[in-house]
């Protein structure tokens, strides 16, 4: 009977240890279950902040590139009269400043966005001293002016289409 006491003994032991492991893993799935909801409604939580700073971001982007197609900066910046110097560096600070204003919303687009914006900025300063280290020093504002604007940017075309698409994908 003593063996069979035993054999009892050791069988509620092993049930005892098996109903303790199935309920240590149970508080455990339980515990997992809740971090995984945590970091959803964390990540739920950033993309409801983050989603309006990406879509500035690109409203911005846009607004910066289609200001400074050169139809457009000549147009704002143009002042009949202007001497041709004058003229030069308010082109080339228009640009400058409307790119630094929105620097940091790069913070919110991919990175082949930003290299795409500040490559239709870099070739569009280009497109600008070119055309003046191309004409005379006694060239007329005007005809400079004309000549800006009609060259073609396609990097601004670029950068435009890789903003609608990063948009599309926000």
């Amino acid at each position: 009977m003593n063996v069979f006491l035993i054999v009892v003994l050791v069988v509620i032991a092993l049930l005892l240890a098996v109903a303790v492991f199935i309920v240590y893993r149970s508080f455990k799935l339980r515990e997992w279950e809740l971090r995984l909801k945590a970091k959803a409604e964390m990540r739920i939580a950033t993309m409801k902040m983050v989603t309006p700073l990406k879509i500035q971001a690109c409203e911005r982007f846009l607004l910066f590139l289609e200001r400074s197609q050169l139809p457009v900066l000549v147009k704002r910046v143009y002042v009949p009269g202007t001497e041709r110097d004058a003229f030069h560096i308010a082109l080339l600070r228009n640009v400058e400043d409307e790119f630094e204003h929105n620097m940091a919303q790069q913070l919110y687009v991919s990175s082949d966005t930003w290299q795409a914006v500040q490559q239709a900025k870099e070739e569009l300063v280009g497109q600008i001293n070119a055309t003046f280290d191309k004409t005379e020093v006694d060239t007329d504002v005007a005809m400079i002016a004309q000549a800006l604007v009609a060259l073609p940017n396609p990097f601004v075309e670029q950068a435009v289409a890789l903003l609608k698409k990063e948009f599309n994908e926000i």
